[in-house]
């Protein structure tokens, strides 16, 4: 299987924790969307982080964002890891493009109560952000210019015209739950609606791999 650059998506990127859904009791109120960000990655920040896999699911999406086609890429524990730690970082990583960040409150995700945060993505400083990471030698395709679902970088910077960033938390613990990113590309030579392809990163369970 073809190694990605989700350093890259990191334009892409959820953890499906077997963690019990917290129904009823009084509302915490808002949260500050930058402490549930901090809080779901401290364990990158203190190298406590366990090893795991996870997937991306590509999606294309038609009217009223209803999926249209996914593809499910695995990502293998290296990868991974090095993903999170480009998440964690509010400098250098995804986050440094993410702009107008804010709660949007608790919602249940697979059964999981989270804290959904969400965000814009600034296009140009993001695809600087891939186009830097691509000549880093990310691991792109074997041609080192390929994003899952996108095409080339060139492409990209011709049609990439917004991005959006939903971020998932569990409520109790503040865990990575899941991490959506969704892309709008537009093809300014016909009049055609822009096309809309989100990303979905998720952690797998080891107890469904081993069943």
């Amino acid at each position: 299987m073809k190694r990605l650059t989700l350093s890259l998506l990191v334009c892409s990127l959820v953890l499906a924790g077997a963690v019990q859904s917290g129904c009823g009791g009084d509302d915490p109120g808002p949260v500050d969307p930058n402490q549930v960000l901090n809080r779901a990655f401290d364990d990158v920040e203190a190298g406590t982080a366990p090893e795991a896999e996870a997937e991306v699911a590509v999606t294309s999406l038609g009217f009223e964002d209803r999926p249209l086609r996914t593809r499910i890429l695995e990502v293998d524990a290296a990868s991974y890891a090095s993903i999170r730690e480009a998440i964690a970082s509010p400098e250098k990583g995804l986050r440094s493009v993410v702009t107008g960040i804010e709660s949007e409150g608790r919602e249940e995700i697979d059964g999981v109560e989270t804290e959904h945060v969400t965000g814009r993505l600034d296009v140009d400083r993001l695809v600087a952000l891939l186009t830097k990471a691509s000549g880093e030698g990310a691991d792109l395709d074997e041609n080192g210019t390929e994003l899952p679902g996108l095409g080339d970088l060139e492409r990209l910077r011709d049609t990439l015209v917004e991005g959006r960033f939903d971020f998932y938390a569990e409520a109790g613990s503040g865990a990575f739950e899941r991490l959506d990113l969704t892309l709008s590309l537009d093809d300014r030579k016909n009049a055609l609606p822009p096309t809309r392809i989100r990303f979905s990163l998720t952690e797998s369970d080891p107890t469904e791999e081993s069943s």
